[in-house]
């Protein structure tokens, strides 16, 4: 990134006007292919530069920009002039100096070609295409990323890393009795080699499976077995309790219960920068504090929470490596910076997915849950979730049943926990900032409302 060498001179010898300043450069160089019917469909490749920059004197102020020619001083004195907009009287406090210059590679060599993940795409289309004989079309998207991210600055700060990996996912189509369903799976992998192509048949089968001939259910307390995707879906939203910001201001349904037990024996919950269940890892955040595995919630215990350095400030603690700016699907640019996961998810456990269904005896397995976003209220913890499902009956799967909806409070949901599954998914944000993830929970009891 040679434009930086700009900004780094800037950085050694502010003007007198400036008392601090940063700039976070996120690239990312992408190559998405599209297949169906063993053809290349689609393809698509994009390479993007974004500069984010916080400047101090008085006040802190925030700029952004994509063009790289701009001269850095104008891009600061913008950010400057901002500052008067900004409602905050303090300026934000910067990172010290961290010197870690990687050797960045500005190419993609040794990534493989167009052909190589088309091959991969017939192999995975063909293994779907087997999984359920209803299946009508298939479409499979494999996205080829390079991120690199480098925040330096006037502290002597100067952080470069990079990550490269696979995003995959299958979508079906199927037809059964004239009526038309669909299915999708996710994986992502830092080498394409990597991917676990049985896993998409299962899942998609299953998904399938558990959406035919669905009837009506009675509205009533039911036992409960929420699928991994299921449970990702609402950990995609309610990660934001665990926000070291929203538990400061009093907007997260946990503030005040640090130390004390949210959930049961049963729950875990952790972030952390590296899985190997996904491509996914993250070195620092941007503000270029390096990023750690910590547990937010241990055996139902909340013990830790995710934190940026100005939330870290409020409770006289340590940043976490939280700092992060697309957390929600905004329209906006996100000059701000606020609290984000890297990979977070619900501890798995031992327990198959048939072991649960047996224990369950008599309820309701919930396969699908749809619009999470808008059905969890972070700041009381209440849902009120659309899903569809399978009747379990003496511990065996019956018929399926749909136009449901879930109800109840996140704290008390936590509680309930009997068991968590060996079967962790993680599913990337759409924005690709975060990942979050969850394995199969089994639940004492939930309230459903059918038709």
């Amino acid at each position: 990134m040679d434009y930086l060498e700009n900004y780094r001179n800037i950085m050694k010898a502010l003007p007198a006007r400036f008392s601090e300043a940063e700039v976070d450069a996120e690239r990312n160089a992408s190559t998405v292919i599209k297949c169906a019917n063993g053809e290349i469909i689609e393809t698509r490749s994009s390479d993007t530069t974004e500069l984010f920059i916080r400047v101090s004197d008085e006040k802190t102020g925030y700029a952004y920009t994509q063009d790289l020619e701009e001269e850095p001083i104008e891009v600061l004195l913008k950010g400057l002039n901002n500052s008067n907009f900004v409602q905050r009287q303090q300026k934000d406090k910067l990172n010290e100096s961290t010197v870690k210059r990687a050797e960045m590679v500005d190419d993609r060599s040794g990534r493989p070609d167009l052909e190589s993940m088309k091959l991969a795409a017939e192999k995975l289309e063909k293994t779907v295409r087997e999984s359920d004989g209803n299946i009508s079309s298939v479409a499979i998207e494999i996205c080829s990323d390079t991120h690199w991210r480098n925040v330096i600055n006037s502290n002597g700060l100067d952080v470069e890393s990079s990550m490269n990996l696979y995003s995959v996912r299958a979508t079906v189509m199927a037809e059964k009795d004239g009526d038309q369903y669909d299915a999708t799976f996710f994986q992502s992998v830092s080498d394409i080699g990597g991917l676990n192509v049985d896993r998409f048949r299962e899942r998609i089968a299953a998904s399938l499976r558990n959406q035919y001939g669905a009837t009506e259910l009675r509205s009533g307390v039911y036992p409960v077995l929420l699928d991994s995707t299921v449970v990702t879906n609402i950990m995609m939203t309610a990660w934001q309790m665990f926000s070291g910001m929203k538990y400061n201001n009093g907007s997260s349904a946990l503030s005040g219960k640090l130390g004390e037990t949210i959930g049961s024996s049963a729950l875990s919950i952790t972030d952390s920068p590296s899985h190997e269940l996904t491509g996914y890892h993250y070195e620092f955040d941007c503000e270029g504090t390096p990023s750690e595995k910590q547990r937010l919630v241990e055996n139902g215990k909340l013990v830790g929470l995710m934190h940026n350095i100005s939330s870290a400030t409020g409770l006289d603690t340590s940043s976490t490596g939280n700092a992060g700016r697309y957390a929600l699907l905004s329209g906006s640019i996100p000059t701000d910076i606020i609290i984000t996961p890297k990979i977070f998810y619900v501890e798995p456990g031992e327990n198959s997915l048939e072991v649960m269904e047996k224990e369950i005896d008599d309820g309701v397995y919930i396969t699908h849950s749809y619009d999470v976003f808008h059905s969890i209220n972070i700041g009381s913890g209440s849902f009120s979730i659309p899903c569809r499902g399978t009747v379990i009956k003496n511990g065996k799967p019956g018929h399926n049943v749909t136009g449901l909806t879930i109800n109840g409070r996140l704290t008390d949901l936590f509680a309930r926990v009997k068991a968590a599954g060996n079967d962790l998914y993680i599913e990337e944000f759409l924005r690709k900032s975060y990942c979050v993830g969850a394995p199969s929970i089994l639940v004492e009891r939930l309230q459903i409302n059918g038709k």
